[in-house]
This record gives structure tokens, C-alpha cells and sequence, in this order.
């Protein structure tokens, strides 16, 4: 993998203002975990790196201080099949 990643811009799936990419995070993810392992995430937000971790066959610990964004967050995550796996 380079040096310098190019990533398309894409909408937003939630209304939280700092929503990162899903592949941006994807490639983070498959970089510096394996399956089976656990990404933790002390400022869940929309819940992104948690959706694409359950798509990773990762385990996920988040933690989100406002009770809007965690509501939105655990809504997204929950809705990822268990049986979904990318890699």
C-alpha cells in the first residue's frame, strides 16, 4: 500500500458531523488487525469503525459520550449481520 491514500468522498449515513469513509477506516483496520481481534474506539461517533469491525470479523468496544450519536451508533452496528464477513 502507498504512502499517500486517495479516497473518494462519500455522503454521510448519519448526521454526525465528522463521519469518516468506511473504506478509509477499512483499510485502517485490515493495516492493524486481524480477525478475531478488538478495536477499541474511546470516541465511537456514528459508529463507523464499529460497523466496519462487525464487517471485518472484529470485536468492537466503543465508547460515546453523547447519548444521541451512542443511540445512532448502536443502531448501525446492531444492524451489520453477525454472518458478514469482507475479509
Amino acid at each position: 500500500m502507498k504512502n499517500l491514500w486517495e479516497i473518494n468522498a462519500q455522503r454521510h449515513l448519519t448526521p454526525h458531523p465528522t463521519e469518516k469513509p468506511e473504506i478509509l477506516i477499512e483499510r485502517i483496520l485490515l493495516l492493524g488487525s486481524k480477525s478475531g481481534d478488538t478495536v477499541f474506539d474511546p470516541f465511537m461517533g456514528s459508529g463507523t469503525t464499529g460497523s466496519v469491525a462487525k464487517k471485518l470479523g472484529r470485536n468492537f468496544i466503543g465508547i460515546e459520550i453523547s447519548d444521541d450519536y451512542f443511540n445512532i451508533a448502536s443502531k448501525r452496528i446492531n444492524s451489520i449481520s453477525k454472518e458478514l464477513i469482507l475479509f
